[in-house]
């Protein structure tokens, strides 16, 4: 039987546990590659929109540098969530040492936080096109970036001036295609020509392809092959090299709200979509122990973290919302 001597083994046991769990989950975890993720003391957070700067002119000599204009854009509010859950080590597992259904119990729920922050971060993507949708957590949340639109829109606005600009890909005839070697040329030529609100070139260079595993095979063959895949001739392939990283997302397939997203294709600029996507700490998730323990009542450990999710300047990534052929 486990009795209260055996609290504190029991505990380091479950620490362990949640170490190990929490370390693989972090590695395989693809928002933590495509989300700038940060801890923060603040319960909210102000994220201010720098669009550019701009003063650089012909100086005559011995005149005074001309000082820089900064141009600061809209600002966003993010308030940290509270999310946790507890975990019971009850009478009936104490009393016949159920050490298996213990430890299974302990590493389900970590994986169980850490596959919902991953969601979380995915569903920000494959709902992108709304200004709200249902979470993993199952709640309403809103979705709206700094300019007041959903993240993915082919409206948003330049704080600066009337003009308006779109991260909606096309391939120069159709708006939302199918993944294809096409919209890719198409959509990193539009991102080269990039202005930024001062109306100065920003080129973003889209470097890197996001997918849902049934766009995994296609999309390598696009932009990993030596020639052109799926033609008749055996010219060189030019995306090759130019798009570094294709990143395979399980969690695009499906959003939390059930909607097959599974066509769904995303390009990014790996050097400045951080800018787009990011994600603030207060607490990472941690399993704690009760404070007491009572050799005839349920051990309760928790586990908890605060954080949210935030979207700021928009144009670093770009979706199409594709339906699969």
């Amino acid at each position: 039987m486990i009795n209260q001597t055996d609290f504190t083994s029991l505990t380091l046991d479950l620490q362990d546990i949640f170490n190990e769990v929490a370390s693989a989950k972090v590695g395989e975890n693809v928002g933590f590659q495509v989300f700038k993720v940060m801890d923060t003391n603040r319960r909210s957070f102000i994220h201010q929109l720098l669009h550019g700067v701009s003063g650089i002119k012909r100086v005559t000599p011995g005149q005074d540098l001309p000082r820089v204009n900064t141009e600061q854009g809209d600002q966003i509010t993010w308030t940290q969530e509270y999310f946790g859950a507890i975990v019971a080590v009850t009478k009936e597992m104490r009393k016949f040492d159920l050490f298996d259904e213990i430890e299974g119990l302990a590493r389900s729920i970590v994986e169980d936080s850490f596959d919902k922050v991953d969601q979380s971060f995915a569903d920000v993507l494959s709902s992108g096109g709304a200004t709200s949708y249902q979470d993993v957590y199952g709640d309403s949340v809103s979705a709206v970036g700094p300019d007041g639109l959903a993240l993915f829109s082919a409206s948003h606005s330049n704080p600066l001036s009337s003009a308006t600009y779109s991260n909606i890909i096309t391939d120069g005839t159709t708006t939302n295609p199918a993944l294809s070697r096409v919209a890719i040329v198409n959509w990193r030529a539009v991102g080269k020509k990039h202005s930024d609100p001062n109306g100065l070139l920003r080129p973003i260079d889209y470097d890197t392809l996001i997918v849902g595993p049934d766009n995994e095979d296609l999309a390598q063959r696009i932009v990993e092959s030596d020639q052109l895949s799926g033609v008749g001739n055996n010219d060189i392939n030019p995306l090759k090299g130019k798009i570094k990283h294709v990143i395979v997302w399980p969690r695009l397939a499906t959003a939390s709200d059930g909607t097959d997203t599974s066509a769904f294709w995303y390009l990014a600029d790996m050097k400045k979509v951080k800018e787009t996507l990011q994600a603030k700490f207060a607490e990472r998730p941690s399993l704690d122990a009760p404070e007491q323990a009572y050799a005839n009542k349920n051990w309760d450990y928790s586990i908890d973290y605060f954080y949210t999710v935030g979207r700021g300047y928009a144009p670093y990534i770009a979706r199409s919302d594709a339906t699969l052929s």
